[in-house]
């Protein structure tokens, strides 16, 4: 029987102009496929911090410049000084977000970009000193620094966005578990589901999780679910290796493996090299797993969270 996994709806802030809300300093919106085709899957909260603090459409260009070691954001046409008009939207917006899992803002924005935002040493914009990030969202990644954020620039890139997309659905499934689990077994369902997946980013914190539900039963669940939780957003942070990614393939094949014969390992063995050098996709990899999977019923490894991540729609 074919297992199909159910993905839990993650809490998405955008910027608006990245779902098609013509707010751009030109009046325009940014059209972009990758966004278009994962806003479906998600609950979208919109937002344009420039329009927010009372900025037109159209409007003069706004720049980012450094004063005395301070981030500052200028808009040299009319002589305004955003800055603390920009901070203070940008505590009350965040301070009214709740159960967010992610963020996708614009690229090279003064206010939105993660990446790419042109940086001046004037508040004039005449001299430039550096590529760095807007106002709005320095303060985002302050504030929610285990979430997934990015730029919907740097998700052109596969590897960066295959891991955006595990985080992002991997922490809704989290918050959306921790609810209901009321007993020390449910936790320990959850875990095992996610074995492989944790092993992927982190073995020091999947041990560490791993003490932890053994815990949950001898004190409080409440307090063990939230460790839980703060463990689990800090092991999936940084982007695997493809070294760690191999390493996790061959623990799943290890359980698959004495049923295959001598051929069948030596040609996937063969794939996980070509794999760690570059020569095929980790995708084919999983493929194999998922089959044999099925093939031997191994439902322990079908229900493995590392397998499919989010949903298959959003591959390529």
């Amino acid at each position: 029987m074919l297992y199909v996994r159910s993905f839990a709806r993650p809490r998405l802030v955008l910027s608006a102009c990245l779902n098609l809300k013509p707010v751009r300093y030109n009046g325009l919106f940014v059209r972009d496929e990758f966004v278009l085709k994962l806003t479906p899957y998600c609950e979208l909260i919109e937002v344009c911090p420039e329009v927010a603090i009372g900025l037109g459409v159209p409007r003069e260009k706004v720049i980012v410049y450094l004063k005395d070691g301070q981030y500052r954001l200028f808009q040299p046409a009319t002589g305004l000084e955003l800055t603390e008009r920009m901070l203070s939207f940008a505590e009350e917006f965040i301070g009214s977000l709740s159960e967010i899992d992610g963020f996708i803002l614009k690229s090279k924005s003064p206010s939105c970009g993660v990446s790419n935002t042109m940086v001046y040493k004037d508040e004039e914009g005449k001299e430039f000193l550096k590529k760095g990030k807007g106002l709005f969202a320095m303060e985002v990644l302050k504030r929610f620094e285990d979430l997934p954020v990015e730029d919907e620039g740097r998700l052109k890139n596969k590897e960066i966005r295959e891991h955006f997309l595990s985080r992002l659905f991997a922490v809704a499934d989290l918050r959306e578990s921790l609810k209901n689990i009321e007993k020390v077994s449910q936790l320990m369902e959850f875990h095992k589901r996610y074995k492989y997946f944790l092993m992927a980013h982190s073995q020091v914190r999947l041990k560490a999780m791993g003490k932890k539900v053994a815990e949950a039963s001898k004190g409080n669940l409440k307090e063990a679910l939230e460790e839980y939780r703060q463990l689990f957003l800090q092991a999936i942070k940084r982007k695997p290796s493809r070294g760690q990614h191999a390493n996790t393939i061959l623990h799943i094949f290890g359980h698959l493996s004495r049923n295959l014969n001598k051929g069948e390992k030596a040609h996937f063995l063969k794939l996980v090299e070509d794999y760690k050098h570059g020569r095929v996709e980790r995708k084919l990899l999983i493929e194999f797993l998922k089959s044999y999977a099925y093939r031997f019923e191994n439902t322990y490894l079908i229900s493995q969270t590392y397998l499919e991540p989010y949903p298959e729609e959003l591959e390529g």
